[in-house]
């Protein structure tokens, strides 16, 4: 048998010293390298400038600024990196601020987004490996003039009064603004402006001489930037007068839409004495006919009465006499009859109409009902139907107009005493009774101020309600306080966004009325002479 013998203890403890020796001298460190591999990932120092030409202290506002590409030395292992108050890339890869690696030899560039105000710093902090590097840049002075809008009156407008009310909107892009910094004609405007200082509204009344008054607003900043920032024209002038002409008469405006075609003011009227559909100018008051029996003489109007504006060039237009609706195209005036399929024949005399571009149709009453209508198919289809309903339990007698609230995706019908909200997706109602007596003719909602506009002929006045409705609601008289441009026979309403103004057919006027939403003053936009 074999025998095992044991190694001498005195040689191997000398083996273990000398292997812990050359283990410590094998970890001797480099400027970043690791115990493994030698790896090292920390990158010599660098600098992030601005490309050839492009002034740090001097760039533009809102921008995105990039700095000239560095390339990474120093490592021989991939590096982390990780950004602040900016965005990278690497090489020709897409910006990001997310953390991520770089190899040596590779290049980076570091973007920023400037400030929209003037002097103002922006700075990213670029680490690699441990190793930072910033990157700023600085916007140049505020050279721009404020920007400013007049929200009332119209650009072309008429007044009996010896002054008129100009309100409006001033904004400084790049620096701020202080008081005294509107003038109109001369006369500083008084202005609330936010907490920045950089935006405000304003508000002035201007006197005017006999007949045509231009009417300029001048804006300045906190640097002194000024410029004339918007311009309208004011006639003042007996309200019996035509204006801005007599061309093109209103004899019976009932119906009226506010709408921005192209990015331009019009408005749009039913005329149903002249049969016609006029459409007018808000730039300079001026009148055309879009559409009557003597342009196309075919399927004529018998009354045209109501109308609601649809997508792009549509128009649509109630017939009340002939119980039919109209679509007209704004840029031709081409009208055509749409084909309702209505085989129980229940719309006969629509006296009001709405577009919901909710979900593109429209919706007309008919004495107790209120029905939708398909402006692809033509296709009649009930929302509310109480023909058959005893007299005392209907909510309403007769409707006499509705609009639709996009919002709350409901149609509010009127009647002379009653509101009914009609839910569009359960077309469930529930009736809302009013604390006085009303003779309502029109009704409007103005979602951006949440109001819901009532025009009454017969007390000569538009009233409006809180746009929520609940059962404690009361009218006020919207811009009743006004002796001026009083309103006559007022029978048609209608608010747009953007606009801060309601617009009002006056049949007795024979003409249009704009009213400020905010302080209910009034101006005659359109109309023919009167006695």
């Amino acid at each position: 048998m074999g025998t095992v013998q044991r190694p001498n203890r005195l040689i191997l403890l000398v083996i273990l010293g000398l292997s812990a020796v050359l283990a410590a001298c094998s970890s001797g460190g480099g400027k970043g390298g690791s115990s493994q591999n030698n790896r090292d990932t920390i990158p010599d120092s660098f600098t992030l400038t601005t490309p050839s030409g492009v002034d740090p202290t001097k760039v533009g506002f809102g921008t995105a600024v990039v700095s000239a590409p560095v390339k990474i030395t120093g490592i021989n292992a991939p590096a982390p990196v990780s950004i602040q108050g900016g965005e990278f890339k690497i090489d020709n890869g897409a910006f990001s601020s997310s953390a991520g690696t770089i190899s040596n030899g590779q290049s980076i560039q570091v973007r920023v987004q400037t400030p929209i105000k003037a002097e103002q710093t922006a700075t990213a902090i670029l680490t690699i490996g441990g190793v930072e590097a910033s990157f700023t840049v600085t916007t140049g002075p505020d050279t721009t003039p404020p920007e400013v809008s007049i929200l009332f009156p119209p650009p072309a407008s008429m007044t009996e009064g010896q002054t008129l009310f100009v309100r409006g909107t001033v904004k400084d892009l790049h620096g701020a603004l202080e008081a005294g910094a509107i003038t109109v004609n001369g006369v500083e405007a008084d202005l609330v402006l936010n907490d920045s200082g950089d935006e405000g509204e304003w508000q002035v009344e201007v006197e005017l001489e006999d007949g045509l008054n231009a009417v300029a607003v001048t804006a300045v900043d906190a640097k002194g930037n000024s410029g004339v920032g918007a311009e309208i024209e004011a006639t003042k002038a007996p309200i019996t007068e035509a204006f801005p002409s007599d061309d093109v008469p209103l004899k019976d405006p009932v119906g009226v839409v506010l709408s921005n075609e192209n990015d331009h003011p019009i408005i749009f009227i039913t005329d149903p004495t002249a049969k016609s559909v006029i459409s007018i100018d808000l730039m300079d008051g001026s009148r055309k006919v879009l559409s009557d029996n003597a342009i196309q003489t075919d399927d004529p109007f018998e009354r045209p009465w109501r109308l609601a504006k649809g997508e792009g060039s549509t128009l649509y237009v109630s017939d009340r006499y002939k119980g039919s609706i109209f679509v007209v195209d704004t840029q031709t005036g081409i009208r055509t009859a749409l084909s309702l399929q209505d085989p129980l024949n229940k719309i006969k005399e629509p006296k009001g109409i709405a577009y919901s571009p909710v979900d593109g149709q429209l919706y007309v009453p008919q004495d107790h009902s209120v029905f939708s209508i398909d402006t692809e198919t033509g296709d009649v289809s009930i929302v509310v139907d109480y023909s058959s309903t005893p007299l005392a339990e209907r909510p309403f007698l007769s409707i006499v107009d509705l609009t639709v609230d996009t919002k709350k995706n409901r149609i509010l019908a009127l009647d002379d005493a009653t509101y009914v909200s009609i839910n569009l997706t359960s077309n469930d109602d529930e009736t809302f009774s009013l604390n006085e007596r009303i003779y309502a003719e029109s009704i409007a909602i103005d979602q951006e101020a949440n109001r819901i506009y009532i025009v009454e002929a017969i007390k000569s006045r538009v009233a409006y309600l809180d746009g929520d409705l609940n059962q404690s609601s009361s009218f006020s008289t919207f811009g009743g306080d006004s002796s001026e441009n009083r309103l006559v026979e007022p029978w048609g309403i209608s608010v747009a966004p953007g606009f801060g103004f309601a617009v009002v057919a006056d049949r007795k006027l024979k003409g249009l009325v704009a009213i400020d939403i905010e302080s209910g003053r009034r101006v005659i936009i359109s109309k023919s002479a009167t006695q």
